[in-house]
């Protein structure tokens, strides 16, 4: 295998398991978590049910495409060891993803054997969802990340460059976007368990709110106003330093990030003035997985280089602390 078939190999793993985890955010939307009883990986005792519902349906799929992003990731594992040497970042990369995807099945699993899911909101579930989330938000980036070095050709990982000055800043932003699905797992979940057709009859739950997570859906909305400057902020120093770096695939990713951010800062107020239709909630977190995404490439591009940047404070030029470049980076990669 060519190192050009790998890189559209992993853009292709890497694209098909997001709109996995898209199709699994519908799952839970639609209460359909359920649809296969507490079998795992049996479907009602049985690998095809005689008479499928609605619900199993989607569930049944959903463990289906799951199953086909543990075979692709693993072809993905296989690939990178056999085209790229020891100790290159995509191979450590592609590993990551392995391991990731084995740990989501298990998450899949213990959440369908102890029964939480559909409507369950026990305390149990309240606990995973950020722990799940987690995971899938790392294997997503794992994926990304994957692709993205081996399209742009970085052979080590640049540990280095994300604890020194400037770019340990970085991280800022990707814990922000983190601490968002974490909440918005838990949003989601009290939006589902407790409906509102208006938004007056959402305000007025919080007065004598009968359960945990109406307070916890508070957190999102209000937590989303901080993180979003935070990543328009970075956004703008990321745009400035790939400008000076003449880093058109930087650039794209700044600009992406910036644009996401504050779509996402539309969309989610809408989705709550509309009544939290399924459309809308898919959107808004279709874009959250897409500016996770951006934000993760966005570090690794940052950390690509150390050509003297703009401070984020200042706008005025600040030398990075490391004295080469983890390795050169393609002003033609996107």
């Amino acid at each position: 295998m060519s190192t050009r078939t790998f890189q559209r190999l992993a853009w292709s793993v890497t694209g098909y398991t997001f709109l996995v985890v898209l199709w699994g955010y519908f799952l839970r939307i639609s209460e359909s978590g359920d649809g296969c009883g507490t079998d795992w990986p049996l479907c009602h005792g049985a690998v095809v049910p005689g008479t499928p519902t609605f619900s199993t349906l989607v569930e049944l799929s959903h463990r289906i495409t799951s199953g086909l992003v543990l075979l692709l990731v693993i072809a993905l594992a296989v690939a990178a060891f056999r085209v790229f040497p020891r100790g290159h970042a995509v191979r450590y990369g592609a590993g990551l993803s392995l391991l990731l995807t084995i740990t989501e099945s298990l998450f899949g699993a213990i959440l369908v054997v102890l029964g939480w899911v559909a409507q369950d909101i026990s305390l149990g579930r309240i606990l995973i969802r950020p722990v799940h989330v987690t995971n899938t938000f790392t294997l997503m980036a794992a994926l990304a990340l994957t692709a993205w070095w081996a399209t742009r050709g970085v052979q080590t990982l640049p540990w280095r460059g994300l604890l020194e000055g400037f770019w340990s800043r970085r991280l800022l932003p990707a814990l922000g976007v983190l601490a968002l699905a974490w909440t918005g797992a838990w949003t989601g979940l009290a939006v589902t368990a407790f409906p509102a057709e208006t938004l007056r009859e959402g305000m007025g739950q919080y007065l004598d709110a009968e359960h945990l997570l109406i307070y916890l859906r508070m957190v999102h909305p209000i937590l989303s106003l901080a993180v979003i400057a935070i990543l328009l902020r970075q956004a703008r120093a990321d745009w400035d330093i790939a400008r000076l770096r003449g880093d058109v695939g930087f650039s794209r990713l700044a600009l992406g990030t910036g644009l996401l951010a504050g779509i996402q800062l539309l969309a989610g107020p809408l989705t709550i003035v509309v009544g939290n239709p399924v459309g809308m909630r898919l959107f808004h977190l279709f874009l959250a997985d897409f500016l996770w995404a951006f934000v993760v490439l966005s570090i690794s591009a940052g950390m690509e280089g150390s050509t003297p940047s703009p401070s984020p404070h200042s706008g005025m030029k600040e030398g990075s602390t490391s004295s080469e470049r983890t390795n050169p980076a393609s002003n033609s990669a996107a």
